[in-house]
Formats: structure tokens, sequence, C-alpha cells
């Protein structure tokens, strides 16, 4: 039997969807201008910038800090708190094998990204190898950063 707040045992959990993404990069000055142009495209239209120590630990941009990590928020739905991804200046990080994926709503929406992605800067713009059963265009910030937008249905 589930202990704690909820007693009522579940067969699966339930998937909340994606509070925040943190990513890391050897350098945010190398990355900020792509990110300021294709947040905003992807519906990320709120920035803010915040400072994190050699702790981890998070902090306001302040006099005794210089921002490291750019912030881009969603609109707050009314409901609850907006989603945002933060790109994160780790000068250790080396470009990582980790994908970000965006979704778009149809395939017609995908085909208008490729022009987005070349005025915001993307390297390696690529298309998926079977654009039938995965509509996907990859593509990397200015340091290597793998990101995709795809138009997979989501049922």
């Amino acid at each position: 039997m589930q202990e704690g707040l909820d007693a009522e045992p579940r067969s699966m959990p339930v998937f909340l969807g994606v509070d925040h993404v943190d990513a890391r990069v050897p350098s945010l000055t190398a990355v900020e201008a792509f990110y300021d142009r294709l947040m905003p495209e992807l519906g990320l239209t709120q920035k803010k910038h915040s400072h994190v120590d050699a702790a981890g630990d998070w902090h306001g941009v302040d006099h005794a800090h210089a921002a490291n990590v750019a912030e881009y928020y969603e609109e707050a739905p009314p409901d609850g708190a907006a989603r945002f991804i933060g790109i994160i200046e780790d000068v250790s990080m080396s470009v990582v094998r980790t994908r970000i994926a965006f979704r778009v709503e149809s395939r017609a929406e995908l085909e208008a990204w490729e022009p987005k992605l070349r005025a915001c800067g993307a390297r390696g713009i690529d298309r998926s190898a079977d654009m039938d059963a995965y509509p996907a265009i990859f593509f990397e910030d200015p340091v290597g950063t793998k990101l995709e937008i795809c138009a997979r249905d989501p049922r």
C-alpha cells in the first residue's frame, strides 16, 4: 500500500509535463544571441538573467555576480507556473550528445522552421532521414548543443 499524501494506489504515475530544462554550455556569450532569436519563435518570450555559483546555488544578478545564466520563459498559464529553458554557462562543459526536441503542431509548421533556424544562426541544419516516419529538423546551437524541431503526432 502506498503511503503519504496519496493513499490510493495508482497503476501508472501521472506525467505532469516538463517544468524546465537546464542546458549547459561552455560559453553563454557564444550562444546567447542565438537563443535570444530562437526562444521567442518557440513561445518563450520572457527572459531573465541569473547567476549560479560554484556550489550550484542560484542567485539573482546583482553587483557581486555577473550573469552566467539566461532563462527563457513562456507566458505563465492561469493555472500554473511558466515553463522555461535555462542556458547555463559552465566552462568545464564540452559538447554533449543530449538532444533537446521541441514539437510543432503540424508538418506544414515544421516546413516553416528551416528559414527561421537559418535566421537564428543554427548550425548543421538537417532533415530526418525518413520525414514520413519521423518528421523532424535537426540542428545545433553555436557551441554544438544538439536540438530538433519535430512534428510527431502526440497520439
